[in-house]
């Protein structure tokens, strides 16, 4: 019922055309229902042989009557029809565009790993369950409020017809209605099942196609096709399903419909010889039985209809009423030119799809304002789980992480965010122009502060383009050395008082890194930044003020690049003597170009240093 409500509760904004069209409903309902009582009444008038017409009106008077009657029902029909097809295309779509809204609102305030870990399944929620409730909430309005009139005005009449005949028909309401209750419950989960299978279905193929040079790579076409034809499948079945339980009810209701109406000839026919009704009524009586059967058959498809709306609207409702691990809102806002020290203090944390498999363990660390601190370990030793901590992707099980001495989880989650510059191992770039994509999320920055922060992270580039700022980009239009530029202008046009950096060079060729770095190296002399660098690559890590080196989620040893490299038992020499040998055997295995990109990147990094 709660379900129930809130679809309704969608249709409110459009109650006006609504409230219209049910009126003019009612108007031709009135009109059509008064049909069976009339031809009873004419069967009768023609076959008594003194026949007298009701009011003392002349032939041509009552039949022009009936005809202005039949007249007003058509045109209100029309009306009818024409405000419903209109609501079901404009008032149903502005419904389904609220609700598409709301629910994409609502999946952007969620965690991150809520909406990471269901990508397609919130995708579908999207697009086909809100499509499901806007059109239970619609499409079939006008039938289902059309059998309502016809049901309990049929069925009004019947009884002023006859008492005996109507309760002998409303013997088979029970099991039918009872049938239809269990019938719709059935469909509901059902229905909830199909949109679940839906969303995986979904979720195959955006995981697919967002990977599709990967798939093409390995010619994995086959397998991934193979993966979405079992989803199919699942959802072809539980539409089979849905199918047969469909059948099965509306073939039974249609029996018992039959059988009441030959008993009802029976006993009516009984009645007629014993002069309790007329032939008239008996006509009549029937022929509201055939509008009242129809009209339960409307009922139950629109009852069908709703409660496949109510199946997907709970998916969707539940997203929508969900509250996010991390709220959105609340907190207090963090002036945009507050600068203080970071601090990790005592931190355990684990992933919420990995109970009891510890990241950090007891980590701590305080990062001085202005600082660079590059943090190294072996690959899952808890790196970029520390930033994630910082931008509260998460938030840690026990300990804190404060800012200028105040816990961070005190702050609102925008105004935080709002300070901290990100640059991603793999940065995304999004459809449209360099200068969106280096504004993005910063909508009020000017072509000046633009172009600015672009010089300030080595991207010449950009002037060099067909139409410089203007160029329109998309996903993979750049190189990596040049997304990853454009991702550091993006962070400084923030002007953000901590920055992180995750893996910023790992994958980039001797050249781009060599402009990459140049562009750190300017944030760094800046002092007015705080950085914390996840690196593996030794010309990042030789860069920062401090390094630390984390082991098992917990920081093992600390210090200056000079300190830690002279020392030959230190864990950081032993890193990067195991990152030196794979590298010489990268070298050895490597073609006579791949060598030379490799020993000028060596010569590079031994220069900076």
């Amino acid at each position: 019922m709660t379900s129930f409500r809130k679809i309704v509760a969608l249709a409110r904004p459009e109650k006006k055309p609504l409230v219209t069209a049910i009126g003019l409903l009612l108007m031709s309902s009135a009109v059509s229902m008064s049909i069976p009582f009339t031809i009873g009444k004419l069967i009768d008038f023609f076959s008594s042989a003194n026949p007298q017409i009701p009011l003392d009106l002349s032939t041509w008077q009552a039949s022009g009557i009936l005809l202005a009657l039949f007249t007003v029902g058509a045109v209100a029909n029309a009306g009818r029809s024409y405000l419903m097809r209109m609501s079901d295309t404009v008032s149903g779509q502005r419904i389904v565009a609220r609700l598409r809204e709301n629910t994409y609102a609502a999946a952007l305030r969620q965690e991150v790993e809520y909406v990471e870990r269901g990508e397609g399944d919130v995708v579908s929620r999207l697009s086909v369950d809100s499509s499901i409730v806007g059109e239970s909430v619609t499409q079939n309005l006008s039938d289902g409020l059309r059998a309502v009139v016809m049901s309990s005005v049929g069925l009004g009449a019947m009884f002023y017809l006859s008492p005996n005949l109507t309760m002998l028909m409303l013997v088979l309401v029970p099991p039918v209605s009872l049938g239809a209750v269990f019938y719709g419950r059935y469909l509901k989960r059902l229905s909830n099942k199909t949109q679940e299978a839906m969303g995986e279905m979904t979720k195959v193929a955006s995981e697919s196609l967002s990977a599709l040079r990967t798939v093409q790579a390995y010619n994995a076409q086959p397998q991934e096709e193979a993966k979405f034809h079992q989803r199919v499948e699942d959802v072809l079945t539980l539409v089979k399903k849905e199918a047969i339980a469909t059948g099965i009810f509306f073939g039974s209701t249609g029996w018992s419909g039959n059988v009441t109406l030959l008993g009802l000839l029976g006993y009516g026919g009984t009645l007629v010889s014993q002069g309790q009704i007329t032939v008239g009524d008996l006509t009549s009586l029937l022929l509201y039985t055939v509008y009242v059967g129809n009209g339960l058959q409307m009922l139950t498809s629109f009852f069908t209809s709703i409660m496949r709306g109510i199946g997907a609207g709970t998916r969707i409702f539940d997203l929508l009423d969900r509250e996010p691990a991390i709220p959105p809102r609340g907190g207090i806002d963090i002036a945009p030119n507050r600068r203080g020290p970071v601090k990790f203090e005592g931190i355990q944390f684990e992933y919420p799809s990995r109970r009891n498999v510890e990241i950090l363990k007891d980590f701590t660390l305080e990062v001085k304002v202005g600082e660079s601190v590059a943090l190294v370990g072996k690959s899952g030793s808890g790196k970029s789980s520390i930033q994630s901590l910082l931008l509260r992707y998460y938030d840690p099980i026990r300990g804190k992480v404060t800012f200028d001495g105040q816990d961070i989880r005190e702050f609102s989650i925008t105004s935080w965010r709002s300070i901290i510059g990100i640059v991603p191992q793999d940065p995304v770039l999004f459809t449209g122009t360099i200068a969106s994509n280096i504004a993005y999320g910063n909508s009020s920055a000017t072509r000046e502060q633009i172009e600015q922060a672009a010089r300030n992270a080595n991207c010449e580039f950009i002037w060099g383009m067909p139409d410089g700022f203007d160029t329109q980009i998309g996903r993979q239009s750049l190189s990596g050395g040049q997304r990853q530029r454009l991702a550091i202008a993006r962070a400084l046009l923030k002007r953000p008082a901590i920055l992180a950096l995750d893996e910023a060079t790992s994958s980039l060729d001797a050249t781009s890194e060599h402009r990459v770095n140049d562009a750190i190296d300017k944030i760094l002399r800046d002092r007015q930044t705080t950085c914390l660098i996840v690196a593996h690559r030794l010309s990042t890590i030789a860069r920062a003020e401090r390094i630390a080196v984390l082991e098992d989620g917990r920081i093992v040893e600390t210090g200056t690049y000079r300190q830690l490299v002279n020392d030959p038992n230190s864990r950081f020499c032993q890193l990067m003597a195991a990152q030196l040998a794979a590298t010489s055997s990268e070298v050895i295995d490597a073609p006579s170009s791949r060598e030379e990109e490799i020993k000028e990147g060596e010569a590079v990094e031994a220069e900076k240093i």
